[in-house]
């Protein structure tokens, strides 16, 4: 029971960390400097959270490493095409591309690698995904670079999760799940920092509000993760990523609404596929 309050715990996390990313976006814009900057004082935040959380004991493992340095590559590039479709498109559109991703991918990993059981009930999820997708391919913004920003973001947080199960399940010698949000936090503030340092020559000052939203997703984003990659020891892939979908969408839905966005009833229909698809994948 535990792990599945850890779940719903990372679900709410999640859907207001896009409310800071968002805003971060507004403060410095949604360029490659502003994703890397974003990335590396966020990452600062989680570094300094597992220290913590650890007691300042991190277990370091050659397979972590290679591991946390490839999930790293796909949260810095995920945080650039997150910044982009922000500049055009709404919280709700974004977050269903993104958890759908974020489901289906861990979900074929489970099934296809780990005999995780594939019912009807699931097959069913699979083809309302799709319903969902197009329906938000059809009444969210028709910017043909907004499609390109959605999918790339369908397949980097598909990969996140990906990388989360193949980590905790390895048989191979691997540190915990403290361990691994540290090490791939700071393969996050190295990268980002040789990246600024080499095309910009400097890594910038980010003060007030901006480092506010930074910092804010940081914790939002690094609880929720820590707990996702603790209970996925011990909870399936293709149950524990379809309820965080379906309650990330609902949730992230609800606070567009409250925020009065402009949604259609094409996204609330989308959300509504979304969260049912989610609920058959646990079954």
């Amino acid at each position: 029971m535990i792990y599945y309050i850890l779940v719903f715990g990372a679900t709410i996390l999640f859907a207001l960390q896009f409310l800071f990313n968002q805003r971060f976006e507004q403060s410095r814009g949604s360029d490659l400097k502003s994703a890397l900057e974003f990335t590396f004082y966020k990452s600062i935040i989680i570094v300094v959270m597992m220290l913590l959380i650890s007691g300042f004991k991190i277990i370091v493992t050659p397979f972590s490493v290679a591991l946390a340095t490839v999930y790293a590559i796909a949260c810095i590039l995920m945080t650039y095409f997150s910044l982009k479709a922000f500049a055009i498109a709404n919280l709700s559109v974004y977050s269903v591309f993104s958890m759908l991703g974020g489901m289906l991918l861990p979900f074929l990993l489970g099934v296809g690698f780990y005999d995780e059981k594939l019912t009807p009930f699931k097959i069913g999820c699979c083809i309302l995904i799709v319903v969902s997708v197009l329906l938000n391919i059809k009444g969210g913004n028709g910017n043909k670079k907004a499609i390109l920003y959605y999918m790339a973001v369908f397949m980097l947080n598909g990969s996140v999760g990906v990388i989360s199960k193949i980590h905790q399940s390895s048989g191979i010698a691997h540190t915990d799940s403290t361990g691994f949000m540290f090490l791939s936090s700071m393969a996050s503030i190295i990268i980002s920092a040789v990246w600024l340092l080499i095309k910009y020559k400097k890594i910038p000052i980010v003060k007030g509000k901006a480092l506010a939203f930074a910092g804010g997703y940081g914790i939002f984003n690094g609880f929720g993760n820590w707990f996702l990659l603790i209970s996925l020891v011990n909870l399936p892939a293709s149950v524990q990523y379809p309820l965080v979908t379906g309650g990330v969408m609902v949730f992230s839905t609800i606070i567009s609404a409250l925020r009065k966005e402009k949604l259609t009833k094409t996204d609330y229909i989308a959300a509504g596929i979304s969260f049912v698809a989610s609920v058959l994948m646990a079954f």
